[in-house]
């Protein structure tokens, strides 16, 4: 151990406080770092957005569909192995 490095102290005894905790460890890192941060953030928070105004519920109750039915036309037919699969 370095001599001036002193074993941590236990949390009760002179920590700080959340706020400066995370201020200090903001303070830490690269400015690159810090940039994919925020970037991270505002995506989560645009994307939150798009659910609650376009995704959240159908626009309408006759948009609501059975899931047998998204399923029959989501799913393709398995193709026939015996026929070609192109001709030329």
């Amino acid at each position: 151990m370095h001599p001036s490095r002193q074993a941590s102290p236990s949390p009760s005894v002179g920590s700080p406080s959340p706020p400066a905790f995370w201020h200090a460890r903001w303070r830490r890192l690269s400015p690159l770092a810090r940039d994919i941060v925020l970037v991270l953030i505002v995506k989560a928070i645009v994307l939150g957005a798009l659910w609650f105004a376009f995704f959240r519920a159908p626009a309408a109750r006759q948009m609501a569909m059975e899931p047998q039915r998204v399923e029959q036309q989501v799913v393709a037919p398995r193709a026939n192995p015996e026929s070609p699969h192109a001709v030329r």
